[in-house]
């Protein structure tokens, strides 16, 4: 390489680590802060309320709010932190009539703090289960059943795979050990299919309370997981290719990468009334959002090759390499030092 391009390499590095560190300091498992209000009426036009907030990408409580109208007094509210991560407001409401006449106003939505869990149970009426967005502001707690429609967990599952960074990085690490180990398109295929079944198996496990898992060791499992994807990227290439031992590592990665899916929706949950199907959209939007992600890269490299930019193609792949192998470290310590 050339002294020019060797002192373009270098500062790319050093522009990569950066970024890194910008990424590591402010993402954690995703970059959308989540909102949730919890209402729970004991005796008419009274009961506890929990509201819950989690920092996003930029480090900050969203600004979400909520009010009831008709107005209720809120009293004794206590505002506590869970692991700098999430703030969390218990106290109780007191209206001047049942919960099921009131309604829920919600304010604040931005980028990073897209929408608003409801799970409320006011008495004699269902359970109320839904989110709220910017396009849907306000939610009556009447008789009727409040839902989140089916199909808008599809667009769900494409944000939960797009904005989580651990995620994106995992299939990005996946994407380039395919390509630096020249394979074809079928093995590719077949690798991201072993990951699409593996984390498709425990997202639907957890969410059927079928297993249970800890919630800290498996963020720090999947941080772990896109490292040794880096530490691939970076080791010499072995003599032969990927054998059954590289596929299975996939697999048990996909497992891994599924508890985190199903984990961050446990506070939104799904319909108990349409399960499977929700969870069905959710998953497809998963791989939707995935496939996305691949194309993404291989449209951009394959841009790269046509215009017959070597050098360049190069430094992408050593830049990318870099931003995978740099948050993943630091997630792994992050995450590792948080749980024990």
């Amino acid at each position: 390489m050339k002294a020019w391009w060797r002192n373009v390499a270098v500062l790319l590095v050093l522009l990569t680590i950066g970024q890194t560190g910008q990424i590591g300091q402010h993402v954690h498992a995703h970059e959308m802060g989540t909102s949730a209000l919890l209402l729970h009426e004991t005796k008419q036009g009274s009961g506890q309320l929990v509201f819950k907030r989690t920092l996003a990408a930029d480090g900050k409580v969203p600004p979400i709010d909520f009010q009831f109208q008709p107005a209720c007094e809120l009293r004794d509210i206590n505002t506590e932190w869970e692991d700098n991560l999430e703030v969390i407001q218990r106290g109780s409401f007191h209206c001047n009539a049942p919960l099921k006449q009131h309604n829920v106003l919600a304010t604040g939505f931005t980028r990073l703090a897209p929408d608003l869990i409801v799970l409320a149970t006011p008495l004699n009426t269902q359970r109320i289960h839904t989110v709220l967005t910017p396009k849907e502001t306000s939610l009556g707690l009447g008789s009727h059943a409040n839902t989140t429609a089916p199909l808008e967990y599809l667009s769900i599952g494409i944000e939960h795979i797009v904005f989580g960074w651990d995620h994106v990085l995992f299939v990005t690490g996946l994407y380039l050990l395919w390509k630096r180990r020249k394979q074809t398109v079928p093995q590719l295929v077949g690798q991201f299919t072993l990951f699409t079944v593996g984390h498709s198996l425990t997202l639907a496990m957890l969410v059927l309370g079928l297993i249970a898992v800890p919630t800290r060791a498996i963020e720090a499992w999947i941080a772990l997981s896109v490292f040794w994807l880096a530490w691939e990227l970076i080791r010499p290439a072995p003599a032969s290719k990927a054998g059954w031992s590289h596929l299975l590592l996939i697999a048990a990665f996909g497992l891994l990468h599924g508890s985190g899916f199903a984990l961050s929706m446990e506070e939104r949950g799904f319909p108990e009334d349409a399960l499977l199907f929700t969870l069905l959209l959710f998953n497809l939007g998963i791989e939707i959002g995935q496939l996305w992600i691949v194309t993404v890269l291989a449209t951009a490299f394959a841009l790269l090759e046509k215009a017959h930019y070597p050098t360049w193609t190069r430094l992408a792949q050593y830049a990318l390499t870099l931003l995978v192998g740099g948050a993943a470290l630091y997630w792994t310590v992050e995450r590792i030092h948080g749980y024990v």
